[in-house]
């Protein structure tokens, strides 16, 4: 018995990877809230007459219409363009955008939809659009710290692992990768983690996510480098990205006054 073909697909989409195929085409990988990661053929989208053409932009929001899928790469019939996301060119705003579509796709669960994931990165990409420079750092850090808790891999940023006290007095990595415990709990060699730090990522989880562009002041180094420890273990793998999307912005040289004899 032949397994019938699957329905044709229209929706909302971001154009999540795309690689060129023969001379004039595009593989696009689409993702949409309904639907998770969908593959799809754009026949001729190099053309210089197509109607695709400057749409399949990497993180471009999309309105499309895909064909049934009888076995091979569904078609993109029709792609109208909803959003450009053109602040995302900026080198900092791309290395961001670039880590966070890296971490989300490793996260995103095979052949199926996760709606709040979509959620997550969609405003996500909202948010490192429009917050001011200074705050990519801690708007980054406030979607890893979500992305770690929809997987349910965020440590309790407040109590021991292994007994439950209260960190308020000092917190240590606990025995379990990942986890954080009091001195009693703390692995061997005993080295607390710097307050500073803690306060920072337990801030950055609890606001809202509309007031994460307020937070300009960088992060502290141990707040950065702790969920790329937690995100590596709840995903297997560690991020080829998370380094550029992080590094700080260049300091610009301040020219000397120039004294104009009055």
């Amino acid at each position: 018995m032949t397994e019938a073909p699957r329905r044709a697909i229209r929706g909302r989409a971001f154009v999540w990877k795309r690689f060129d195929f023969r001379e004039s085409s595009r593989v696009v990988a689409l993702l949409l809230r309904e639907h998770g990661v969908v593959h799809a053929l754009a026949k001729g989208a190099h053309r210089a007459d197509s109607p695709l053409l400057g749409r399949l932009d990497f993180l471009n929001e999309l309105d499309v219409q895909l064909s049934g899928d009888r076995g091979g790469l569904r078609l993109l019939l029709r792609a109208d363009l909803r959003r450009e996301r053109r602040a995302l060119r900026a080198p900092r705003r791309f290395a961001a955008a670039a880590y966070l579509v890296e971490a989300c796709d490793f996260a995103l669960p095979p052949d199926r939809e996760d709606a709040q994931l979509f959620d997550l990165i969609d405003g996500g990409l909202v948010l490192l659009e429009r917050c001011p420079a200074p705050a990519i750092a801690s708007v980054l850090l406030g979607l890893e710290l979500r992305l770690l808790a929809h997987l349910g891999a965020l440590p309790d940023l407040d109590r021991c692992s292994a007994c439950g006290a209260d960190l308020a007095r000092g917190a240590y990595r606990g025995a379990v990768v990942g986890a954080l415990a009091c001195r009693a709990h703390a692995a061997a060699p005993r080295r607390a983690i710097a307050a500073q730090a803690l306060h920072c990522l337990r801030r950055l989880h609890e606001l809202p996510g509309r007031q994460l562009p307020e937070c300009t002041e960088p992060p502290p180094a141990t707040a950065v480098a702790l969920p790329a420890t937690w995100l590596a273990q709840a995903l297997e793998r560690r991020s080829r990205l998370r380094a550029a999307a992080f590094a700080p912005a260049p300091r610009t040289r301040r020219l000397p006054a120039v004294d104009s004899g009055a």
